[in-house]
Order: C-alpha cells, then structure tokens, then sequence
C-alpha cells in the first residue's frame, strides 16, 4: 500500500493539474483536489446487482459529477478536462465552437456545461447513459416549458394493457406542471391508477368522474389539486366506474358526456378569474369501450405510448382504424399528434427494431425522446407520487421531463395544430404499410 505521503503528493498533483485547467488560484488547490474527487465517477457495480439497480447508483455518482462540472464551467467554460489524464481535452480533440453569440447569458451558460462534459465512446455504454442524463439535467433543470395558444386536450390511448398509459399520462403531466403549465389529468380508467400516482383521494363515494358522466355534476365539484406538485390538477377516479359502461348505454348523447363537462369547466375557470388550464391529459382503460369512446370526443389529439415489444405493434392498426372512426362520425378535429416509445431497452436487438419500424412509419409523429425501463418509474406509484417527485434525478424523470418538454415546444411551434397534412389519408398510408 502507499504510504501516506505518496498519497497527499499524488492528490496535490492533480489538484495542481486541475487547478491550472481550470484557472484556480493556487491559495484554492484544497477546493480543487475536494472537486476533482467529486467528480470522479466509481464503479459501485457487483455481481448481486440488476443493471437498472447499477444504472441507478451510478446515476446518483453523476449528479454530484455534475454540479461540480458546473462550478468548474463557470471558472473557465471553454476548456473540458480528461477525466482519464487530467489534460484539456483540446489537446486531443478538434475545438468545439463556442456556443451562438445571439443566445442570451443562461443558454450559453447551458451550452458551455453541455459541452464540458466528457466523451462517451461505444466502449462504454454505461458512460453514454451517464452523460445523456447528465446532459438533459443541465437543459432542463429550472426551464420554463412554453405556453400553448390555447388549451390542449390529449387523451393517452392504447387497448393493450401494461403500455405505459398511466404511467405517461401522469409524469408528462407532473413534468408539465414543474415547468410552469396548468396542467388537468381526466382519470377514466376504472382501476384509479393516475389518481393513486397524484396522491389524489379516490375511496368509494369520493366525487369522482364517475357522478361527472353519469349524474352530469360539475367537474369543479369533484376536481382536486395534487398535493406534491403545484399548478397540476386531477378528477379522480373510483370503483364505481366499472358500471358507467353498462349505464351509459342508454343515456342520450353518451359519447359526448365527457367533452360537454370539460368545456363547462374550463368557461367556469374563465368566469371565476381564474388561470386557463393549458394541458388536459385523459388517462383510458385498456379497452375500446364507451369510456375510451368519450375520451377520444373530448380530446383534439391522441398521444399513443408505444411498448418496444411486438405485441404492441399488433393492436396499432387496430387503434387507428377505431380513430378514424371516431373522425368520420362525431370528432372529425381528432388526430394522432404524439407516439411515445416506452420501456426502450438499447441493449435489446428486439427494441431496436420495433424502434426503427414506429420510427420509419410514423416519421413526424414519433418523439425522439424514448422513455427507458427504469426501476425508480415502478417504485414511484408505491408511494402515490410520479418519478417526477419521487426521484427527479432518475434516468425515467429525466426522460418523462424531456419529452414534455418536446410535445410543449412541438405544439408552439405549430401554434398548437399539430394535425399532419392530410390526417386521414396519412393514417391510412401508414396504415397500409
């Protein structure tokens, strides 16, 4: 072992290195020598733990990373540093322009953090995962996501089961909340997933959509605010729901129940001087039944959450055609806006693939963002909350957190009408293919 003046003389040596690097004073290289350990990312892997359980640990190595390269950046933000020799990285790669003198001081700031970090290779993919996170942590921590011109309603569809339908529902609209949006989640699924994510009380006999459906009350009477997340509101759902299929058969206008108490709230909201809701999001059951039918009349566009598996291409078409439908007869401004893929697991061949298929036909549609299996999104909901509070650090935060991010900037800068040109015949190229 190394004697312990070896050990305080090779931790000077870097402190100095990093010190120089970086433009620190000499009276610092305490600081130094404490951040360049900070920043030192430790393989805290074993044979006994799962690969997310590593992702995970690593991740939470990556976020003191990170805040460090941050201090640092603001020292002198144009020189990167090798973490494997402790050189300016320019030294060894082609300089990177610096970032447009047209954006203001803050985006710069973010552009010079972003480009401080260190460079992945194919040789190490958990790096690649790391820096990704550490990436959108940087560009998204504290942002304000922008207002669309008007409101939005998005119903989150898929009759298969176990999509990732609640889940979406839930952090897209905690995402949106954090960043500044006024957010309503429609929880239409009997089982009460999306409230018991909001920690929203839905007990037997709590005013729930379902008296909002079939005994016409008021969604302000039954609404409720989250209590972990501001500006995000939800109408829950309870057991009773399971019935409004069979009893909504024979009530006049049954399809449009849904969409008549939302418009009735949102003019209500107006009256009262109170802030218009940017974001309606519709949870819906694994079904094509009345309830999915009100869901799909209420809503202008449909986000559709994709598992990368290939049962989950069966039904698509399936979906689309129900779609269409719905178009044709009683929401002809009803359109597929959103696909996003969830519990996407690079490592998979099978992943990729059905990726690249949703990808190749659905071109426009399809968010870049990709949601990856994450442990911290199945723990979340345990403890009635979203990954959104629960761990925002978390490689699913972060990504659920990104894509709200693209669906909000996609709809301002399509002044909310996000209809392709010619929805129907699209659906139907695509769906042919």
């Amino acid at each position: 072992m190394p004697a312990d003046g070896d050990e305080r003389q090779e931790s000077e040596g870097r402190a100095a290195t990093w010190a120089a690097t970086w433009g620190i004073q000499a009276q610092g290289e305490t600081a130094t020598a404490e951040l360049v350990e900070s920043v030192e990312i430790h393989d805290d892997s074993s044979d006994g733990r799962d690969d997310a359980a590593t992702h995970d640990g690593a991740d939470d190595h990556l976020n003191g990373a990170a805040d460090a390269v941050e201090h640092a950046s603001t020292l002198n933000p144009i020189a990167p540093v090798s973490r494997e020799t402790g050189e300016a990285e320019s030294l060894a790669r082609p300089e990177t322009p610096a970032p447009p003198a047209d954006l203001d001081p803050e985006e710069q700031r973010r552009a010079a953090l972003v480009e401080s970090l260190p460079t992945a290779t194919p040789d190490t993919p958990l790096m690649a995962e790391l820096q990704l996170d550490a990436r959108r942590r940087i560009e998204l921590r504290g942002r304000q996501f922008p207002r669309p011109a008007e409101t939005r309603v998005v119903t989150v569809a898929n009759q298969k089961g176990g999509v990732g339908k609640t889940t979406t529902t839930v952090n897209l609209a905690a995402a949106l909340a954090q960043s500044g949006l006024n957010v309503l989640v429609l929880d239409n699924d009997p089982q009460g997933n999306a409230s018991t994510a909001l920690g929203i009380e839905h007990r037997a006999g709590t005013p729930s959509i379902y008296e909002v459906l079939v005994e016409g009350a008021p969604i302000a009477e039954a609404v409720q605010e989250s209590p972990d997340v501001p500006r995000l509101w939800c109408l829950p759902a309870t057991i009773d729901l399971s019935g409004a299929e069979i009893e909504l058969v024979s009530m006049v206008a049954r399809e449009t129940r849904l969409r008549s108490a939302l418009d009735a709230y949102l003019q209500w909201r107006i009256d009262n001087g109170m802030e218009r809701i940017d974001y309606v999001f519709v949870d819906c059951p694994p079904s094509l039944g009345l309830l999915t039918v009100n869901a799909f009349v209420v809503a202008r566009e449909v986000l559709i959450p994709i598992q990368c598996e290939y049962y989950a291409l069966e039904g698509l078409s399936q979906l689309l055609k129900t779609i269409q439908l719905i178009q044709a007869h009683l929401n002809p401004d009803l359109h597929v806006s959103t696909i996003l893929l969830t519990m996407y697991d690079a490592r998979t061949n099978l992943a990729q693939q059905v990726a690249a298929e949703v990808r190749e036909h659905f071109p426009e549609r399809t968010l870049r963002t990709t949601v990856p299996r994450s442990v911290r999104i199945s723990e979340a909901p345990s403890y009635g909350q979203t990954v959104m509070t629960y761990d925002a650090g978390s490689s699913g935060a972060l990504a659920y957190l990104e894509a709200a991010r693209e669906i909000a900037e996609r709809g301002a800068a399509a002044g909310t009408d996000t209809t392709p040109t010619s929805v129907t015949a699209t659906s139907g190229t695509e769906e042919d293919r």
